[in-house]
């Protein structure tokens, strides 16, 4: 079980994709790829600093889809005009339940539903959004060994 925290965050400016998938980790895995590799491509193309979060952020629950912005945390606002598809925004300082998943991206599904049940004992209420930072990169270590750090944001 994971070791649930109360913490309090700073704001995190950063440039993101917005994509849907089927609750599928398979599918989700796919389309974060393709969104990181947008961002990531916008980035580059305007000489964009990131600020060292790969992330994805969820504004809203998960039905039988789940929509998500993926992307990268940067210094600023860059000013610079964002396309249609790359976006920028800012995950507002507050309040947010902390923990860190080690394993499959498929199992964080079993880890978020202990942070609810956690919540619910704690009485505490769920505010938006809910984010994860991938502080290692599946391509690189084992799915064992991945880290992910998962923020609830408090009402």
């Amino acid at each position: 079980m994971p070791d649930f925290q109360i913490v309090e965050t700073d704001d995190i400016p950063y440039l993101f994709e917005e994509r849907t998938a089927p609750m599928d980790p398979q599918a989700i895995g796919a389309e974060m790829g393709k969104a990181f590799g947008n961002v990531l491509g916008f980035m580059q193309q305007h000489r964009i600093q990131g600020a060292g979060k790969v992330m994805a952020v969820y504004y809203t629950a998960p039905t039988d889809e789940i929509t998500f912005q993926a992307g990268f945390s940067v210094e600023k606002d860059p000013g610079t005009e964002a396309s249609s598809a790359i976006q920028f925004a800012q995950i507002p300082a507050g309040k947010a339940v902390y923990f860190q998943h080690k394993g499959s991206y498929s199992k964080l599904r079993d880890a978020y539903g202990a942070m609810l049940a956690f919540m619910e004992k704690e009485s505490l209420t769920m505010g938006a959004p809910c984010w994860e930072v991938y502080l290692n990169d599946p391509a690189e270590v084992p799915e064992e060994a991945l880290l992910t750090d998962v923020y609830m944001a408090l009402a």
